[in-house]
């Protein structure tokens, strides 16, 4: 997603490999309408577009998604109509509450600003440079996107700086393959051996370590690998290995985005080469929220980090998690760094503004923000802060 207006609202746009860009403002607000009319005619008029646009705009988001959103009934004697499907109705919910946890998040730390999301306006132009001069552009790893804490540290920082920032998501890989192109001023990812070669190749000039958000093995209740039954001597890959014994269904981020490279560490260490039906690889889904709902759905297990499990809502089971008490999975541990490309490498970087930013990522009131983050509409965090 790339959020958009650091003025007093904000705009949200799905990415799919910093390619495709859909309006996730458009799409939620049809979703919203189709759940009330159960027409996408009347979803279309009360959006203020044309039908024809409706639906090219929801055939975009399902093919870029991996996720049917919509189903249609035929008229009768029950009469037809448009109809969310079960994955459409979670998706729209978990906008909802991403709605509410940024407002909320910037009602606390921004006194006197309303959040309000803008009216949709399909004939925009969305790439045009923003009224407040050029931004600063970070290719930022899925999580901390999803969750909604980037646009709430973006807006307070442009609060505090004037500098705008905006962001691309896409997985850690994918990012920091953008900032080798030139296309960014800094990646805020969680790939250590990536981003040491990124650091080695001088491809980046400073590295700043921002906050964890710890790695779950997740699953359904009925555990078939039995991992659940851990006394606490057995490991992750010992849960990778009984996975692939009794071939449960396992979901693959296979994408190179952080995630997707320690679960790959994970099943090197177990001595397996996933592969076979119970091997599901899915990089064509939007981030650990698309994962999770596919491994719902499949009854599968899967490694995501436990911000999008508790963000998501989903009936799985977290079976293995860090323990701060008894030193339990470790390997589980996630960090995320933010990189500062290299104006040596890319001249157009924006080098003393980044720089800028990173102190600020650093000082009090970004990691009081990230402390709390989530406890509002979670009960707890969903990241800390490194200490």
């Amino acid at each position: 997603m790339v959020a958009e207006d650091f003025t007093g609202s904000f705009k949200v746009y799905i990415e799919l490999e910093a390619e495709k860009r859909l309006s996730g403002d458009a799409l939620f607000t049809l979703l919203d309408h189709i759940a009330t009319t159960g027409s996408i005619s009347q979803a279309s008029t009360r959006a203020g577009v044309s039908y024809r646009y409706s639906w090219g705009l929801l055939q975009r988001a399902e093919k870029a998604l991996g996720l049917k959103l919509v189903e249609t009934q035929a008229g009768g004697a029950a009469g037809g109509g448009t109809f969310l499907t079960r994955e459409g109705r979670d998706l729209l919910l978990q906008y909802r509450a991403f709605q509410r946890e940024v407002s909320e998040q910037m009602k606390r730390y921004l006194p006197g600003m309303e959040v309000a999301k803008e009216p949709f306006q399909p004939n925009q132009q969305q790439d045009q440079q923003d009224l407040h001069g050029q931004p600063l552009i970070l290719a930022s790893t899925m999580e901390p996107v999803e969750t909604g804490l980037l646009d709430v540290l973006e807006q307070a920082f442009y609060r505090c700086s004037g500098i705008l920032v905006r962001h691309i998501a896409a997985g850690s890989g994918r990012a920091l393959e953008i900032a080798r192109g030139g296309r960014v001023d800094m990646v805020l990812s969680h790939a250590p051996e990536l981003e040491e070669q990124f650091m080695q190749e001088g491809w980046g000039a400073l590295q700043v370590h921002v906050m964890s958000n710890p790695f779950a093995v997740v699953g359904p209740h009925a555990d078939p690998a039995g991992i659940g039954t851990f006394t606490g001597r057995e490991g992750v890959a010992e849960a990778f290995q009984r996975i692939a014994a009794v071939r449960a269904p396992f979901i693959s981020r296979a994408d190179r985005s952080g995630t997707h490279l320690r679960e790959q560490e994970f099943w090197k260490s177990a001595g397996v080469e996933p592969q076979g039906d119970w091997y599901v690889q899915s990089s064509g889904l939007a981030g650990n929220l698309g994962i999770l709902r596919l491994a719902q759905g499949k009854k599968a297990y899967a490694l995501v980090d436990r911000a999008s499990h508790i963000l998501s809502r989903l009936a799985l089971r977290v079976f293995l998690l860090p323990e701060e008490k008894t030193g339990r999975y470790p390997e589980l541990t996630n960090h995320f760094a933010l990189t500062l490309v290299n104006p040596e490498r890319v001249a157009a970087v924006r080098f003393t503004e980044a720089l800028t930013f990173a102190r600020w990522l650093q000082g009090n009131k970004a990691r009081e923000m990230i402390q709390d983050f989530g406890m509002e509409n979670f009960g707890k965090a969903l990241f800390s802060v490194i200490t």
